[in-house]
């Protein structure tokens, strides 16, 4: 197996233009367990034959040590990797590679050290480790309001000199600076339980490389929040780099930033450099190339508003805004979007405007749709060469063009199947939705015909939803651990919904239900208590009406009997206009198929 000869030296150099900086091969010719602060790394000496340097492996790596899946002597390609300063030498993190070869006999060649001509001290074993993974010295105090945040010219020249791309900042890095536009900066959180009190913010950072997430806590809070604003650009360093947690983060970075209490901020007047925002436009008919719950910036022109509606969060209890929107682009594709909370309260759709939605998130629930979660951005008309022409088109021809939607489409997701299209409650049953071991959800018109009138609601916690029982005292939450003196009656009815076709019988909870008898649990459970005919005369009064409904199939097994069942995750009364609309369309390709 043939070495990368030269390799160690453009290593060392950091000779990015030359060919053999990528994925060098190199051998590994001494390995040392080393202990430092929060566990056992491994120091390497690399070598290409001629030259040999120090090395560092990464944490992850220590198992293929562990296991010898990289021993002395093995042969590996170098695919991502840091050169760190070490007391006038330098240490090579290995943050990603390939193990070309485990077991050779000898060393290769009789390499020699670069170091030797630059220093004549020899750093022990320790020393090497932490200058990998420990952080600066600890700063003498400061006044953070003065040295932190000051925009000097001459010191502002002096840090563009050594600026650090987002794109290339890892957790192995000690020394590094950023120059970073804040495009997005959130509102405080708080959290209060049994364990602690705190409170965060966080940002995201941008420059000409990439985007990264940055997190604040307790603190740092009350430091940083009023000194960090929308738009404009700081020097950052003396941050934690850590990895990202992509469950609470749009952006496209392994990494995030923490903020600590040694992290320096200072402001920069020269911006010119930094972009104000960068978007990764993906077409809404590519979308469906996307994976379920990635993200993506997608920028359409919104042709319908299905207006304000409110929805009860599972975990919260609480009441939700939300608003619905169909967008279209010149790929001639329509997808909806989900927009939450104030967003949703203050978005106008009124003439049709080009929206610029950064870091949606990808559902595969009823369909191949988006969601603005809270962490991400909608733009209205932004000011943007790619909104002006779409602009253009959509007011040229895309009003006239003929549009498809993700509806006919089948996926299969971690959910089950969803389908995409209005389907009849026999082909339900005749593609077997429900009978999988995950749960199927499509969508159906149908009538409701009958709902039961006994057992339609149950007592529920004022704070948390879950059931409470009655005790000699009152009304009594377990999980609360709370008693009340009256509980908060929730919908969990059983209706039966036919169509032209077949018919089933499905459960309806809590917003499905107050939409469906046009009274909330409590007032029909005080009617019932008041006057039995009236209840009932109440639930039989808004039968025999036609609804869109989402349903959830699912089979479960009681008392040695399988049997599918049904819940109703969503009732939307018929729009009559667009119901014939799609008529005509489904009629006209059938015509001219």
């Amino acid at each position: 197996m043939s070495l990368s000869t030269g390799a160690i030296k453009v290593l060392y150099d950091e000779d990015k233009s030359n060919p053999l900086h990528t994925n060098p091969t190199v051998q590994i010719i001494n390995i040392k367990a080393v202990t430092v602060q929060g566990g056992i790394r491994h120091r390497v000496i690399i070598s290409d034959g001629v030259n040999f340097m120090q090395a560092m492996l990464a944490q992850q790596h220590s198992p293929l040590v562990d296991s010898e899946q990289i021993k002395r002597h093995s042969i590996i390609t170098l695919k991502e990797f840091v050169c760190n300063p070490l007391q006038n030498r330098k240490i090579l993190i290995l943050l990603n590679f390939d193990v070309v070869q485990v077991d050779v006999d000898a060393k290769i060649g009789a390499p020699a050290s670069l170091e030797n001509s630059n220093t004549t001290s020899t750093p022990s074993p320790s020393t090497l480790a932490a200058s990998a993974v420990k952080p600066e010295p600890k700063q003498e105090p400061r006044n953070d309001y003065n040295s932190n945040f000051s925009s000097g010219n001459a010191a502002n020249m002096a840090l563009d000199a050594n600026v650090t791309g987002i794109s290339n900042l890892n957790p192995y890095q000690t020394r590094w600076h950023i120059k970073a536009r804040v495009t997005q900066k959130s509102e405080i959180k708080k959290w209060h339980n049994s364990k602690s009190d705190g409170q965060l913010f966080s940002v995201h950072l941008l420059d000409s490389s990439g985007e990264i997430k940055a997190t604040i806590f307790t603190d740092q809070v009350d430091r940083f929040y009023n000194l960090l604003e929308e738009g404009k650009v700081y020097y950052i360093s003396k941050a934690r780099v850590t990895m990202a947690r992509k469950q609470f983060s749009t952006l496209n970075n392994e990494y995030e930033l923490i903020f600590e209490n040694g992290t320096e901020i200072q402001a920069c007047e020269e911006a010119s450099n930094i972009p104000q925002v960068k978007y990764n436009f993906v077409k809404i008919a590519d979308i469906d190339k996307c994976e379920k719950d990635s993200n993506c910036d997608v920028l359409a022109v919104v042709t319908e508003d299905m207006g304000v509606s409110e929805i009860i969060t599972k975990t919260t209890g609480r009441p939700l805004k939300k608003r619905e929107l169909t967008l279209a682009d010149d790929s001639l594709k329509t997808i909806r979007i989900t927009l939450w909370g104030s967003q949703a309260e203050q978005f106008d759709a009124s003439g049709s405007p080009v929206i610029a939605c950064k870091g949606v998130r990808v559902n595969d629930f009823s369909g191949r749709s988006l969601s603005l979660s809270s962490s991400a951005t909608c733009k209205i008309n932004p000011d943007i060469p790619e909104a002006n022409r779409l602009q253009q088109w959509y007011t040229d021809k895309g009003a006239s063009s003929q549009f498809n939607s993700y509806s006919g489409m089948v996926g299969v997701s971690g959910e089950g199947i969803t389908k995409r299209s209005k389907i009849t409650l026999q082909e339900a049953k005749d593609e077997k939705l429900g009978m999988s071991d995950k749960p199927d959800y499509f969508e159906v018109r149908g009538t409701i015909v009958f709902a039961k009138n006994e057992n339609f609601a149950y007592p529920g916690c004022p704070e948390c939803k879950k059931k409470i029982t009655l005790e000699s005292n009152g009304w009594r939450c377990e999980k609360c651990q709370k008693t009340y003196p009256t509980p908060d009656y929730r919908y969990i009815l059983t209706a039966s919904v036919e169509d032209a076709t077949s018919q089933i019988y499905c459960n309806l909870f809590d917003d499905q239900g107050k939409l469906l008898l046009g009274m909330s649990a409590n007032e029909l459970m005080a009617l019932k208590e008041s006057d039995g005919q009236a209840s009932t005369a109440a639930i039989n009064k808004r039968l025999f009406s036609s609804y869109n409904l989402k349903l959830r199939a699912k089979q479960e097994t009681y008392n040695d009997i399988t049997r599918t069942k049904y819940t109703c995750v969503e009732l939307t009364p018929l729009n009559y206009v667009k119901e014939s609309n799609e008529l005509v369309t489904s009629i006209e390709k059938l015509i001219n198929a």
